[in-house]
């Protein structure tokens, strides 16, 4: 008889021990489904914004058309990648899915004489994307990183 209770304390605690690790599983598969939706979503933003597009081909070789473009548009282009440098920071994205997307944009506007002409780099409030874009031109520049094939969210 007691066989047969320890028996069944063992079966009960491994069914519980199976039902926590099944929850724990789908709570971490859950958090890595909700980022892959904010990275997808931020994703879009930046490649299907037409002004982000004008930008970022203007990048590559600084081109002097990027004194005429208006504060208000390099501004918005500031700000998203101030945004990825939040969410990489919260680390509600991975770094290395950051530098591997956005890494290389970030540099080529940290970088550009053209882009800075009309805004004051200097100003405190670009220091969120000024430091992002040095982390990131660093391991673009003097790392000669490569990225891991296999990123994840």
């Amino acid at each position: 008889m007691e066989i047969v209770k320890d028996f069944s304390t063992l079966i009960g605690v491994l069914i519980a021990l199976w039902g926590f690790y099944r929850g724990f599983s789908e709570f971490i598969l859950q958090g890595k489904q909700k980022r892959a939706e904010m990275f997808l979503k931020k994703q879009g933003e930046y490649f299907e914004n037409a002004s982000f597009n004008e930008i970022r081909g203007l990048l590559e070789t600084d081109d002097l058309k990027l004194q005429d473009i208006g504060f208000e548009e390099k501004r918005a282009y500031l700000t998203f990648f101030e945004e990825i440098a939040v969410l990489k920071n919260s680390r509600l994205i991975n770094g290395n899915l950051t530098y591997y997307m956005f890494g290389y944009y970030a540099t080529r506007c940290l970088e550009s004489k053209n882009f800075w002409l009309n805004i004051n780099k200097d100003n405190i409030f670009w220091h969120v994307f000024l430091h992002f874009a040095a982390d990131m031109q660093y391991r673009l520049r003097s790392n000669n990183e490569v990225v891991k094939y296999k990123i994840e969210f």
